[in-house]
């Protein structure tokens, strides 16, 4: 092997394979560098979007907070009406959602549809609730709200821990959070008040 290498095509193969060597460690290092840099512009394009959507769904939640506080007013007819306007909400536009892990790009995403779904019961409980003071519909407005900002909250936080985010500053007074779970709480006391007045009627009817 020695004598091999001290042989003239021994040395020209050695220093073939050296600069064989010295070229594969270039790529390498050039490689692990480019994939360092894209890797970093990757989060930090993460982190962009992250914060862009803890903006509008801080949006959201105010919308929301206002909409469940609404206290409405009687028009000319005597008819109930909102005095706040329903949440809007949409995405932005600008960066890469397939930066965001797959369950948070979902979870994301899918907060168009939930509101759009809640629009579509919404309507459908007023087209059904009973006037004047369609008190059905204002209790799923209350209930069906509370929950999309509980939603919006929750998606807000996951954001803020996975980009480290400062959290949105919320003045003393307002504690949305708080003021979502004291509704859904109150919505549900009444369902049962509802529910235990219609089985007593039931019973009634079929005693007598």
């Amino acid at each position: 092997m020695w004598e091999f290498l001290a042989s003239d095509v021994g040395k020209v193969a050695l220093g073939g394979l050296i600069a064989i060597a010295g070229q594969i460690m270039v790529f390498v290092l050039g490689w692990a560098k480019e994939s360092r840099v894209s890797e970093k512009k990757r989060e930090l394009e993460a982190q962009h979007l992250g914060i862009r959507l803890v903006l509008v769904l801080e949006k959201l939640v105010g919308d929301c907070y206002s909409a469940v506080n609404d206290q409405t007013y009687t028009d000319e007819q005597g008819f109930t009406r909102n005095a706040v306007p329903n949440p809007q909400f949409s995405l932005p536009q600008e960066g890469d959602y397939r930066a965001l892990p797959a369950e948070l790009m979902y979870d994301v995403m899918s907060m168009p549809s939930r509101l759009d779904s809640v629009m579509e019961g919404m309507s459908s409980c007023h087209e059904y609730a009973s006037p004047p003071d369609f008190e059905e519909y204002y209790s799923y407005r209350i209930e069906s709200l509370s929950k999309l900002g509980l939603n919006a909250m929750a998606l807000i936080e996951s954001l803020c821990d996975k980009y480290k985010i400062p959290p949105p500053e919320r003045a003393g007074y307002y504690e949305p959070e708080q003021a979502f779970r004291r509704y859904l709480a109150k919505t549900a006391e009444v369902d049962q008040m509802r529910a235990e007045q219609q089985a007593e009627t039931h019973l009634t009817i079929t005693s007598g």
